[in-house]
């Protein structure tokens, strides 16, 4: 996404506003963001040279040894370091464990729970309510509490089979 202000550069600052139920939304690059006061000069905004900086970090630096490239668009880990951008959703399932390692060192779950939208979002959905049905399931069993683990072992079949969950 192009910077809204000059309109050449990536926009790398978004910023949202409500006023009066009326929504506004401007997206900046670092220099706009600056001009405009939104950043101080000199207040880098660039993502990837954050990311980079943490994993550089010597507590934090996962072992990319075994990550090359992603076989589909060739992104390369120093890559995605350097610019914060993965080249294609292949590259999500290349560098996984690299990128799973790195934000569970930052981040204290590496489940996305904010907004899922679209097809795929249904799919993450429905894939981790089904774990948290499982693992409710495992604490009733140990709890023994039969009749709750048999409600949610035929809840989780349901979801299994495609269904919805019903309650």
């Amino acid at each position: 996404m192009l910077c809204t202000n000059c309109g050449v550069k990536e926009a790398n600052f978004h910023y949202k506003q409500i006023v009066n139920g009326k929504r506004s939304e401007l997206h900046l690059c670092g220099e706009c963001a600056a001009k405009l006061g939104y950043v101080s000069h000199g207040e880098s905004l660039d993502f990837g040279s954050i990311l980079n900086d943490f994993i550089s970090m010597p507590s934090f630096a996962p072992n990319t040894s075994t990550v090359k490239s992603c076989p589909v668009c060739r992104t390369t880990f120093d890559e995605f370091k350097k610019t914060g951008l993965l080249g294609c959703d292949r590259c999500y399932e290349e560098f996984k464990n690299v990128i799973e390692s790195t934000l569970s060192q930052i981040q204290p779950s590496t489940v996305h729970k904010g907004k899922l939208s679209g097809e795929a979002g249904e799919k993450i959905h429905r894939e981790n309510e089904l774990n948290e049905m499982k693992e409710r399931l495992k604490r009733a069993v140990l709890d023994e509490k039969y009749e709750e683990a048999a409600v949610l072992r035929d809840k989780i079949k349901n979801l299994e089979q495609g269904g919805a969950n019903n309650g």
